[in-house]
This record gives structure tokens, sequence and C-alpha cells, in this order.
């Protein structure tokens, strides 16, 4: 969790393409009082349509963070799956729990990229890539049920264009 304030404290009413964590990284996670809080160093991309933005281009944030506040359930818990290649064509699932997702992440061996975000009315799952010391290390899933998001930052970079 950070105790970090932001400026912008933007709650996710389905913003569409407005903001996007696409090509995104998690270098932190934690949970508490039953929110879900990924730091992200280079933070996350705005569109010049949002009403923070006076741009013309797609730009990031600074440093951000992205909270999930999820209602606590002990039959829809938070997991990922990895989808790890194997010899002889075979794809192995592996099934990690919260606890397990965090430690990997936060200990710096692994890091979170955020690829596409997919919603029901029940969950938000996030198609992600697992990286390991910076290279690929396998396609995963990360489910998050019954979650509402609230993206957090301070400034946009305007050097960095999508």
């Amino acid at each position: 969790m950070m105790n970090e304030k932001f400026l912008h404290n933007d709650p996710d009413d389905y913003h569409g393409s407005k903001l996007t964590l696409h090509d995104c990284i998690a270098d932190k996670i934690s949970f508490f009082n039953n929110v879900l809080f990924f730091n992200m160093s280079d933070g996350f991309w705005i569109d010049p349509t949002h009403e923070s933005s006076e741009l013309n281009d797609i730009v990031r944030t600074d440093a951000a963070q992205v909270d999930f506040k999820v209602v606590p359930d002990k039959h829809f818990p938070v997991y990922m799956e990895v989808f790890r290649n194997r010899k002889y064509r075979k794809t192995v699932v592996e099934y990690w729990d919260l606890e397990k997702l965090m430690s990997a992440i936060n200990s710096g061996k692994f890091q979170l990229e955020f690829i596409y975000q997919y919603r029901t009315h029940f969950e938000q799952m996030w198609r992600c890539w697992l990286l390991y010391k910076g290279c690929w290390y396998g396609e995963c899933q990360l489910h998050i049920p019954y979650s509402t998001a609230t993206y957090r930052w301070n400034n946009l970079r305007e050097d960095c264009v999508f």
C-alpha cells in the first residue's frame, strides 16, 4: 500500500479508452482492507479526451497506482492462471493465489505487464504477461472478482507519447 497522496483519483466508471493499463507494468502489489494495490513506477496511459489532459496525444502518467476494491468472497478469490509452454507443444497452467503473486512481484524477481482487460458484472479479468528479470516468462490471466478500480496519479508526461 502506498501512503503517497495523488493529485488525481479517478474512479473507473467504464472510461472506455480514456485511460488504460495496456503495456503498463506493476512492480509492487499489496492488499489491505479488501483493496488490491498495483504500484506502477512508469505510470499508465491517458487519452487526450480525458478531462485531466490538455494534450493532443496519448501520454503516460508519472508513477501511479491502481486500486481494486474487492468484495470479499471466499468462494471467488483473486487468483492468476500462468500459462507455461513445455516440451512437445504442451501448455501447463499454474494457478497462483494472491499471496504467491504478491511474493513473486514484491521480491523483484517478476513484473506483471497488463495487456487487455475483460469485464463482466462478476469480475475483471486481465490478460497479462509475467516477466522474469525483464524477459517473457508466461502469458497469464489475472482474475479480480467483484471489483471496482480507482486510478491514481500526479502528472502527465508530455515526453512519453504512445
